[in-house]
C-alpha cells in the first residue's frame, strides 16, 4: 500500500455542506506533491463541535482504492 499525509482544516460551517448534502468529497493537497479528492465519510470519526483539524495520514492501493485513514496530529 502507498500512504501520503495531508493537514486539513474545515471549519463547522464549511463541514455542515458536506453534513446537509451539498458536497460529498474533500480535495487535499499530500505533502507528498500530488492532490487527492477523498470522500467526506472518511473524516466523520475526526468531526468535532470546530469541525475537522488535524494531520493525517491516508494509504491506499496502487489502483487507488482508499485503505485506511489515521490522524498522526
Amino acid at each position: 500500500m502507498n500512504k501520503a499525509t495531508f493537514s486539513i482544516s474545515l471549519s463547522s460551517q464549511q463541514v455542515l455542506q458536506y453534513y446537509q448534502g451539498k458536497k460529498n468529497r474533500v480535495q487535499v493537497n499530500a505533502r507528498e506533491g500530488f492532490s487527492m479528492s477523498i470522500p467526506y465519510d472518511i473524516l466523520l470519526k475526526y468531526v468535532t463541535r470546530e469541525g475537522v483539524h488535524g494531520t493525517f495520514e491516508i494509504s491506499y492501493g496502487s489502483d487507488g482504492k482508499l485503505g485506511e485513514l489515521r490522524k498522526i496530529g
